[in-house]
């Protein structure tokens, strides 16, 4: 209803959306379908697949043991705490929305509803504030890296990222918890959503999630960039300094100077570079998403009026999807991830195993080339590779021999034998 900002608003009763209320029901739910819906439908059955399965690398790959010596352990937390955040919100929140888009009415009980809508606000409000960690902790590194590396613990890091999931689910349970806090959300999310029953709470609830996160991210994540290219023109400035008088005395200590300039920068301070630069992109692709779902809560709660249910639906839908931009720009950006998460999906997932050619060799011989091998051509290609390799050794032992005293090797035939030889048919051993 429309109203202004001192209006106290009700919220629409969930019987009305039901699937199952009788003015609904009694049509049958299939002429509900429509094109629009089935198009829905399949963007958010689409979305909902690709949440679940990048997120899932991306915590598969992260903890793996082989990634593990290219993130440092802190980082390597939050990156997993935001995943597994993504990947609750692609298995409670966007997959109930796939069938309620098709036939346009809400399919499950009340109860559901409910925890859909604290779900829905809590977890996006989770996420925001894992992004404003991962950016203090990308600062402090870059910053000041002796204190991040003596203070970083994953103990501190696990009892933050606890203790604001709690506040998150304790400040929105006080919203849905109550009978009227949630509602059935038809043009959108076609899903259920936390209730505010005065235009200012909803906001309020919107620039909290979006300005302080917004504000943080660009500042520390700009001081944190800007500290890495000023550092990096002071080490170009103090090379320059150190090897110009001495180009004229000593070529070796140019030598030794120059690489010592290039030990300057660090294993250690090229992988948080790569690590800041990643989460950095990270959370602009955030404020991106999120940027056009701000501005229509706050002008529909000012205005009172309602957006068209297309726009409603693309600009909440494209809020969502920042669960998947998430892991894409992990595998954009990051070639060690995407060089790990192609060999995991390939030895995990679909079993291929790398044979190399020494353990081929020793395990293959004439007798069993068809157990040792899950390919015969496999074994026979490393089998003739392994006769060209004793011919060679046969070959140099020959020469060997020749120069230590043994009767020399018979000269080849004249060309005209060579050329009869051709015609000869390979002998059958």
């Amino acid at each position: 209803m429309r109203g202004g900002k001192s209006s106290v608003l009700t919220a629409p009763l969930l019987f009305n959306s039901s699937c199952w209320h009788p003015r609904i029901y009694s049509n049958g739910l299939v002429h509900r379908i429509t094109v629009s819906g089935v198009t829905e439908s399949a963007l958010v059955s689409l979305l909902t697949l690709s949440i679940l399965i990048a997120n899932l690398v991306v915590i598969i790959t992260i903890n793996s043991s082989k990634y593990a010596k290219f993130i440092h352990p802190q980082p390597r937390y939050l990156v997993t705490s935001l995943a597994c955040n993504d990947l609750a919100i692609g298995l409670l929140v966007t997959p109930l929305a796939a069938f309620s888009a098709l036939v346009h009415c809400w399919p499950y009980s009340e109860i559901v509803c409910q925890i859909q809508a604290l779900l829905r606000a809590a977890l996006p409000q989770q996420n925001a504030m894992i992004l404003v960690f991962m950016a203090v902790d990308r600062y402090t590194c870059m910053l000041h890296p002796d204190k991040y590396h003596k203070h970083s613990s994953k103990k501190g890091c696990m009892l933050v990222l606890s203790l604001t999931l709690m506040g998150s689910l304790t400040a929105f349970g006080a919203v849905v918890i109550r009978r009227g806090g949630y509602y059935y959300n038809g043009n959108g999310l076609m899903a259920c959503e936390p209730f505010y029953q005065r235009p200012s709470l909803r906001i309020l609830a919107a620039c909290l999630f979006y300005f302080p996160t917004t504000m943080a991210l660009m500042y520390f994540y700009g001081s944190a960039l800007h500290v890495d290219r000023l550092r990096h023109r002071q080490q170009i400035n103090i090379c320059a300094i150190l090897v110009q008088p001495m180009l004229t005395n000593n070529i070796a200590t140019k030598n030794s100077l120059n690489e010592a300039s290039e030990q300057v920068s660090s294993n250690e301070l090229r992988q948080s570079i790569r690590t800041t630069r990643t989460m950095g992109a990270v959370a602009l692709c955030f404020i991106v998403a999120v940027t056009p779902w701000t501005i229509q809560e706050v002008v529909t709660a000012c205005t009172g009026s309602k957006m068209p249910p297309a726009v409603d639906f693309f600009i909440t839908w494209i809020a969502m999807s920042n669960s998947f931009w998430n892991p894409f720009i992990y595998w954009s950006l990051n070639r060690k991830f995407r060089g790990i998460s192609r060999s995991i999906i390939k030895t995990k997932i679909f079993c291929r195993k790398k044979y190399s050619s020494s353990v081929i060799s020793s395990s293959c011989n004439l007798g069993h080339q068809e157990g040792c091998c899950a390919n015969g051509d496999m074994c026979f290609m490393t089998l003739q590779k392994d006769n060209e390799v004793i011919i060679e050794e046969d070959r140099e032992s020959t020469e060997s021999q020749d120069r230590g005293g043994f009767p020399p090797t018979p000269p080849p035939p004249p060309p005209y034998h060579r050329a009869n030889s051709q015609h000869c048919p390979a002998r059958k051993f």
